[in-house]
């Protein structure tokens, strides 16, 4: 198996972004945001790493091109949407520490964090396209017996 090279390359973008995002954390409206930016790029270059390990057993198609993109939209833009938010001190989307957060964020600035943090739901979305990749059988294939 062949590990996927541009699924490599965003793994490490994310992963340099996450970890780009420790150092804003001095200078965030909102530091506990930033952090959680921070936490979100590590964990998403990490599963972005993962994915490319594996992606070339997915096999090709449209399902598992809709799933790439669903990976890489999802995982960018929440990513993009918690760093903002904590640039910003956008915290209508922050439900845990979002009332610790100062007040200042405009509510274009607000709109722009619920897109972005909303988009994430492409990453179930990816999760479940890469289940049915999985799960379906093309013509004359057989059931693995090693699975399960």
């Amino acid at each position: 198996m062949i590990a996927d090279r541009r699924l490599i390359a965003h793994a490490a973008l994310m992963t340099l972004l996450g970890l780009l995002s420790g150092f804003t954390t001095v200078f965030a409206k909102a530091p506990r945001a930033a952090l959680s930016a921070h936490t979100i790029g590590l964990l998403q270059g990490a599963l972005l790493f993962g994915l490319a390990a594996v992606w070339s057993s997915l096999g090709s198609g449209r399902v598992v091109t809709a799933a790439r993109y669903c990976a890489l939209i999802g995982l960018y833009a929440n990513w993009l949407g918690a760093q903002l938010a904590a640039f910003w001190s956008a915290r209508g989307m922050f439900t845990v520490h979002g009332a610790t957060m100062p007040a200042g964020a405009a509510p274009w600035m607000e709109n722009v964090v619920f897109v972005l943090l909303n988009l994430s739901i492409l990453i179930i979305v990816m999760c479940v396209l890469i289940l049915w990749a999985v799960t379906r059988r093309g013509p004359g294939s057989r059931p693995d017996r090693a699975t399960l």
